[in-house]
């Protein structure tokens, strides 16, 4: 296998462990979107809306908790796509068996902590932790071919 190959496949495996937190980001983008749409329905239902003496109040309200609830459908199928993944991707951190790269695989990919936040709980340099991820997605790699 050539070095561009190899590192085409560090690439990729990248973009796949990264999966979890750009589910895990719309995930909290949607939830974001229910909370705005349920507080816009709710100054509707109130009478507070943006035009509350139209005759056709009643309907934007109904249309208002109609959208809202389709949201909220929306915002619990990504919390679980999310979970999915997430597991998805501890079961592949899980092949490593190596319960010190797991560790700093978990600390970045699952619970999202940047290298520095990594190296301080785990009580690495920086550079350590950079190095671990490195060698630990290297394993990976050689372990899918």
């Amino acid at each position: 296998m050539s070095t561009e190959s190899c590192m085409m496949d560090e690439m990729e495996m990248r973009r796949y462990l990264n999966r979890a937190f750009y589910a895990d980001k719309k995930a909290k983008a949607l939830d974001m979107l229910v909370k705005q749409c349920r507080d816009r329905a709710q100054k509707l239902s109130r009478g507070t809306g943006d035009n509350p003496s139209s005759g056709g109040a009643g309907n934007s309200t109904e249309s208002a908790l109609m959208k809202l609830a389709e949201m909220e459908e929306q915002a619990e199928k990504q919390r679980r796509s999310a979970i999915e993944v997430t597991s998805e991707i501890r079961d592949k951190i899980s092949e490593l068996h190596d319960d010190d790269l797991e560790a700093v695989l978990i600390h970045r990919y699952i619970l999202f902590h940047t290298s520095e936040e990594t190296a301080e709980l785990l009580h690495y340099h920086p550079n350590t932790v950079k190095n671990k991820v490195k060698k630990a997605i290297r394993k990976l790699c050689t372990e899918l071919s």
